[in-house]
């Protein structure tokens, strides 16, 4: 299970994921499935906003997912 802790304005990650969120990578969401992270340590970010209820939906999680992990691929690459 992924360590995090709480801040007055994210969710900090407290440790790497790998492929995408690393330490310290600061995330919220928002009710209708909106949702940003900000890294820091690297000087990105990303957000998507969808107007939709459930929060939580499976495919705008998946469609966040892959957003992380495209923006750190281009970095790294």
């Amino acid at each position: 299970m992924l360590s995090r802790r709480w801040g007055l304005s994210f969710m900090i990650n407290m440790e790497d994921l790998g492929g995408h969120r690393r330490a310290g990578l600061l995330t919220w969401a928002g009710l209708r499935n909106t949702y940003f992270w900000i890294d820091p340590k690297i000087g990105i970010g990303g957000a998507i906003f969808v107007q939709m209820l459930p929060l939580a939906d499976p495919k705008v999680l998946g469609l966040y997912d892959r957003l992380e992990r495209i923006a750190y691929a281009a970095i790294t690459a």
